[in-house]
């Protein structure tokens, strides 16, 4: 990888580090990627996922 894409990563990382982040929006993008199912469980493959959320609770 350049020097400039990595600086562009890094960027992009903080901004999205910096963006405030509301339950709607990370529903939608985890369904939009397929780790959610629409009535909000974890697809099957990420299911392991549905062991930390539940301890980390």
């Amino acid at each position: 990888m350049e020097l400039k894409q990595i600086a562009l990563l890094t960027d992009l990382a903080k901004n999205a580090n910096s963006e405030k982040k509301d339950k709607e929006k990370v529903v939608a993008t985890l369904q939009s990627a397929k780790i959610l199912t629409k009535s909000g469980n974890f697809t099957s493959y990420f299911s392991n996922l549905s062991r930390v959320a539940n301890s980390s609770k």
